[in-house]
């Protein structure tokens, strides 16, 4: 079973903990694939809840797929654990709550045999809520001019890193890379309680050139549970990363940072507009206006501003 691992064309590293209610069909969507010399790999990081033993029947089944297990390493522990034994120099993610569209693999990996300077490449994907509501797209919801590219081929990203600084496009589970490069970059930085895929593909669009396709290739599964504490925690992490590009000596990329920092103020702002804090609100908003002006953050900065007005609870407890 092992030798046939040496003509792997590509790796599927699939992070798992308790998700034994969406790994099933996350398995399903990558064998649908069918793409010749595919290696699957499924970290399972601690799992409670049968999935451990489902994947070794699994296994037994399957002589292309690898297990391994880990004991609560985190998401990204658990990938950089397949990285180090992928057979394959393709090596293409998959989390185990999200589900590959028919023919996603063989474009990409064809794609990237034809083109061998590319770093990593990855695609659009579709949003949806756990009772299956469809919430748009990546690119739509960025409103990424990405969307104008036909989904039929990639195109090389310009100025990867400054693109990809500004707004994160790139969802984990689209994403095929070089293992090599994966490498080079030391995988995902574990010190990172949060947005350590995007950390990973900044670092590795600064090494190597960056493909993208329109297609719609992945569907995304929004979980609603702890939503408060991982926004926090992904809010502190993004700034941490910023932090890196304050000061760069690239235009783009200090006009990226500028970009970034007003998109989390926004996000700031959004939190505090939930919470009833109005002034709070209009504070960040017009910080980010401030940053990298656009009309719609001076709307959003006066509209708060005068419910606080009208609501002098609210404007109190901005105080606070």
């Amino acid at each position: 079973m092992r030798a046939e691992f040496h003509d792997a064309r590509v790796s599927v590293v699939i992070p798992n903990r308790n998700n034994f209610d969406t790994l099933p069909a996350a398995l399903a969507s990558v064998e649908a694939q069918q793409v010749p010399g595919t290696e699957i790999i499924v970290v399972d990081d601690g799992s409670t809840d049968g999935a451990r033993e489902w994947l070794y029947r699994a296994s037994q089944k399957n002589p292309f797929l690898r297990v391994l297990h880990t004991g609560g390493v985190g998401p990204s522990g658990a990938r950089n654990e397949a990285i180090s034994i992928a057979s394959a120099p393709i090596i293409a993610f998959l989390d185990s709550d999200d589900i590959w569209e028919r023919g996603k693999l063989r474009v990409q990996v064809d794609y990237m045999e034809r083109n061998p300077e590319v770093g990593f490449t990855f695609t659009d994907y579709r949003h949806f809520g756990p009772t299956g509501d469809d919430r748009g797209t990546c690119f739509e919801y960025w409103k990424s001019e990405f969307r104008a590219q036909p989904p039929s081929h990639f195109f090389r990203v310009e100025e990867a890193e400054a693109t990809l600084l500004a707004v994160n496009l790139v969802g984990t589970s689209t994403v095929a890379a070089r293992k090599t490069l994966l490498q080079n970059a030391n995988g995902f930085a574990t010190r990172l309680a949060s947005a350590e895929d995007w950390d990973l593909w900044l670092r590795l669009a600064a090494m190597a050139p960056v493909a993208a396709t329109s297609m719609v290739a992945m569907r995304y599964l929004m979980r609603p549970n702890s939503l408060t504490a991982q926004r926090d925690k992904r809010l502190l992490a993004i700034s941490d990363i910023l932090d890196r590009y304050r000061d760069h000596e690239n235009p783009a990329l200090r006009k990226a940072w500028r970009q970034g920092r007003a998109r989390i103020l926004r996000a700031k702002a959004e939190i505090a507009r939930a919470e009833g804090r109005r002034m709070r609100a209009a504070s960040d908003e017009l910080r980010a206006f401030f940053i990298a002006p656009e009309v719609n953050k001076l709307r959003a900065a006066t509209a708060d501003l005068v419910r606080s007005v009208h609501a002098p609870r609210d404007a109190g407890a901005a105080r606070v």
